[in-house]
């Protein structure tokens, strides 16, 4: 705890922290009085101090995780998304923008929906489009009337996000649309980009969608520069909601069985099967300077 005292005093002096958190660790894991003074600070700390603190936190997760050394970005320790989603999402600040957005993008739905009342009190406390974005991944139950009313309500009603989440709720004539629009691609940028708003959904339905491209010979080329595989763009659309899932990680694709193990994923968890010969093994190709 004294290591953590001394951190967020660099942090109230506006020091940049760098390398290993060591002073945090014990036996491999966030130190439990460290976590704990952390979180009171968290709690009570300005702003920009409070945001700091959640990256932090982040840091400490990831660095402790078994997983990070295999190419993942996930959110495990239970200790520590519970402080996020506790003091992190307590007060409309820096803090929370910070703790939304890390909630959102590096913890499964599992993990998240153990949370689910403090996160949608979050939403109707302070609606924002990152909130409606986080509850969209939860997909709360008990208060889905609450959040529905929300995102109805004239001020936004006509917001991406906010239909997102309907989607994510049981909206399915909402959803029916993006997959249509999915459906319909005819290059390799119209596909990755319906692919984001399915992935923010995260339904099951959505995610067979995204993962049956996961065999497209769409590229996106930039002229001069490269051209970039569109199978990279479906893997990352998954890994927003498997977060915990290395074979899903574009950088953990070096050949075609890399591929094939994304594929073995989602035929085990979303029952999709592939029949299609796959394209030629691509990533990126550059293109000559000259």
């Amino acid at each position: 705890s004294t290591s953590a005292h001394d951190y967020i005093a660099a942090l109230r002096h506006g020091e940049d922290i760098k390398g290993p958190l060591t002073g945090l660790i014990v036996n491999g894991q966030a130190d439990d009085a460290a976590l704990e003074v952390l979180g009171r600070e968290l709690a009570v700390a300005d702003p920009e101090v409070s945001e700091m603190l959640v990256y932090l936190l982040v840091d400490l997760g990831l660095q402790t995780d078994p997983l990070t050394p295999k190419g993942t970005e996930v959110l495990r320790d239970q200790r520590i998304i519970a402080i996020l989603a506790g003091p992190g999402l307590s007060r409309a600040d820096l803090g929370q923008y910070a703790a939304i957005d890390v909630l959102r993008k590096l913890v499964t739905q599992q993990d998240l929906a153990r949370h689910e009342d403090a996160i949608v009190k979050a939403l109707l406390d302070a609606p924002s489009e990152d909130a409606f974005l986080l509850v969209a991944k939860v997909k709360p139950v008990k208060e889905k009337v609450l959040v529905e009313q929300l995102a109805r309500s004239p001020e936004w009603k006509e917001v991406e996000a906010a239909k997102i989440a309907r989607a994510a709720l049981g909206a399915k004539e909402i959803e029916d649309k993006y997959l249509a629009v999915a459906d319909a691609a005819t290059d390799g940028e119209e596909l990755a980009d319906a692919l984001g708003p399915l992935a923010l959904m995260g339904t099951l339905r959505s995610l067979k969608a995204i993962a049956a491209h996961l065999r497209t010979p769409m590229t996106i080329v930039v002229p001069r520069v490269h051209e970039k595989s569109v199978r990279l763009n479906v893997l990352a659309a998954l890994l927003y909601n498997f977060p915990d899932q290395p074979v899903l990680y574009p950088n953990n694709i070096f050949s075609e069985e890399d591929y094939r193990a994304a594929e073995r994923f989602c035929t085990d968890t979303l029952g999709v099967t592939y029949t299609t010969p796959p394209p030629p093994f691509l990533k990126y190709r550059g293109f000559p300077s000259f």
